[in-house]
């Protein structure tokens, strides 16, 4: 049942409009009253009714949509999946920047809850117990997408098959002749199981494994091709016979390139450089990188299809979405 203003006045052993003025900046009551009113209204997790009472029970047609980061252009392609098909689903679509913040997110879903949203997707950059405890007791649809939440949390996720993205990579590295496969971790849950394929990868093929993995961040272009310059050098310090590098995304290969520049050494002629993500820049001919293509439209377009689903009361499934090899310029078959 939901909670209403005469609760939490009750709670409180205060009148009705005592709360009603709390919630809209009067300033006629004291401080200490005040103060006791809001603390109630936080500790029962009150939400107020404003937009409520224009559409009482009925669906809002609202979709919330959070974005990690704008400036992370990885989520501009699903981002369009997804509001092109909400449209042909008669939807509109809140969405909000949360700057990789935990607190962001929680105050969205917040915002979610009093303007009675029909449902939300979200990509949270952690979980915490409070964020999840707020998931789990909202009373509309959530969908996580390129985020796996943990097992306490009880909404349906779809991501990329990272793993069977990764071995589809270095399957092909393998085919072309290399055994001396380096690989630049990226520092995030997609790229620590791509990590894991790449590790299971080299135990199957008795290949000795040569990680590097830079603290650098790396989720938008600048700080990625430090990071990859910066893995580059471990790779090359350490193990400079290496024939092929694997990244963890495009980005990051970006600045395995500047690095190998940077030491003379030539793509592909002198090693060659994979990605992950098909991003614009590594379609560039000074880069012409091969890399994996994620269908990052398609799957925004499936999450909103699952979403719907969820709205009109049906269960859905987890689901891990495919990924196709894009090969280009920078790699080049060797021979033993």
């Amino acid at each position: 049942m939901r909670l209403t203003i005469k609760d939490i006045a009750a709670e409180a052993h205060v009148s009705i409009s005592t709360v009603s003025k709390c919630l809209n900046g009067y300033t006629d009551i004291s401080e200490d009253t005040r103060k006791h009113v809001l603390e109630t209204i936080q500790r029962m997790d009150y939400v107020p009714n404003t937009f409520a009472r224009y559409v009482a029970n009925k669906p809002t047609g609202e979709i919330g949509l959070t974005v990690p980061d704008v400036k992370d252009p990885y989520f501009a392609q699903s981002t369009y999946g997804i509001e092109t098909a909400l449209k042909k689903e008669g939807y509109h679509l809140f969405m909000g920047n949360l700057d990789r913040s935990e607190r962001n997110l929680i105050e969205f879903i917040r915002r979610a809850r009093e303007m009675r949203f029909d449902g939300i997707i979200i990509t949270p950059d952690s979980w915490s117990n409070e964020l999840v405890d707020m998931i789990n007791n909202l009373d509309m649809p959530v969908l996580s997408i390129r985020r796996r939440p943990p097992e306490k949390c009880h909404i349906p996720y779809i991501d990329v098959d990272h793993i069977a993205c990764a071995r589809t990579m270095l399957d092909y590295l393998y085919s072309i002749g290399h055994r001396k496969i380096a690989q630049a971790v990226l520092n995030n849950e997609a790229g620590l199981l791509r990590a894991q394929a790449y590790t299971g990868f080299a135990i199957e093929k008795g290949l000795e494994e040569r990680t590097a993995a830079s603290p650098i961040p790396a989720s938008i272009l600048s700080d990625a091709i430090r990071n990859g310059e910066e893995a580059c050098r471990m790779i090359m310090s350490q193990w400079p016979d290496t024939t092929a590098i694997f990244c963890g995304s495009d980005f990051i290969a970006i600045g395995i390139f500047v690095y190998l520049r940077k030491i003379g050494k030539k793509v592909p002629e002198d090693i060659s450089v994979v990605g992950i993500g098909n991003n614009e820049e590594a379609r560039l001919p000074w880069f012409d990188l091969t890399t994996m293509e994620l269908h990052r439209f398609e799957m925004g377009q499936l999450a909103t299809d699952m979403l719907h689903s969820m709205i009109c009361g049906e269960r859905v499934e987890n689901k891990l979405c495919r990924a196709s090899l894009i090969v280009r310029g920078s790699t080049r078959r060797i021979y033993h």
